[in-house]
């Protein structure tokens, strides 16, 4: 049976769009959780590497390269191979006069495309509050339309375009110092700010919360799915994703290690 925004086998349900955020604090864990669920994704995929290390890097990479005026506006369908999943990745210039336009460009291109899946490290600077752009604002709005599914990073909500939370499918917390960024949080997913506040100061290192916008309340005495508590991901994981990350491919991991 589905559970929330888990399909019958524990993955993410790719038959429609689903906008996944991952929050905390530098070396946390978040980056490698959401390239856990980039991995998993089995179509075509674009990644916009705002570090320029973050991944996925290597041959079977697509690199995007030039401003809004240079990126393609459909698929480049001439580079696929043997009908398999693409992988495109674009790491902005910061000192492009475009650069938040040069960046909605691949998000257009994304869009256009359809089904596919956009992780952004970094959402804060692609999404900053009050400067969104336009297809950014479209794939926060109607990214389901399109079975456009996105994964996004960053250390701080408080900091975003209130969308991207609002939005979100599924909200990953790790580790946030700012009293400010657990309550953003909590109030907007509708948790208590005080409960909430406890149960991301109890997390063990590299330990999270996962928030299931899809999972139903609960009656009476049910368990409540919709917030639950993780441990840290598997050493193996972790290992086999910064492999993947920097260059080295590697069996795509289930998001088993995500779904009840």
């Amino acid at each position: 049976m589905t559970s929330g925004t888990f399909d019958k086998n524990g993955q993410i349900d790719t038959g429609r769009g689903v906008i996944v955020c991952c929050f905390g604090k530098k070396h946390s864990g978040k980056s490698i959780l959401a390239l856990v669920l980039f991995m998993a994704y089995p179509r075509d995929k674009v990644v916009i590497d705002i570090a320029g290390d973050d991944g996925p890097i290597g041959p079977d990479i697509i690199e995007i390269r030039g401003t809004v005026d240079d990126i393609p506006r459909t698929w480049p369908e001439h580079l696929r191979v043997d009908d398999k999943p693409m992988t495109l990745r674009y790491v902005p210039d910061p000192g492009s006069p475009t650069f938040l336009e040069d960046i909605d460009a691949v998000i257009a291109l994304a869009m256009s495309h359809g089904h596919c899946a956009v992780l952004i490290h970094e959402i804060g600077v692609a999404a900053p509050a009050g400067r969104t752009q336009p297809h950014m604002r479209r794939l926060l709005m109607h990214n389901r339309h399109a079975k456009v599914t996105a994964f996004f990073c960053g250390p701080r909500p408080m900091t975003i375009d209130p969308l991207v939370l609002a939005q979100a499918d599924l909200v990953y917390i790790f580790e946030l110092r700012n009293p400010a960024d657990r309550r953003r949080i909590a109030e907007t997913i509708g948790w208590d700010p005080a409960e909430f506040d406890a149960l991301v100061l109890e997390l063990v290192k590299h330990g999270y919360l996962r928030f299931d916008a899809n999972e139903e309340k609960p009656e009476d005495d049910e368990p409540d799915y919709r917030l639950v508590a993780w441990p840290p991901l598997p050493e193996d994981i972790v290992m086999r994703v910064k492999a993947y990350a920097q260059g080295t491919p590697e069996p795509r991991p289930s998001t088993r290690v995500n779904a009840r």
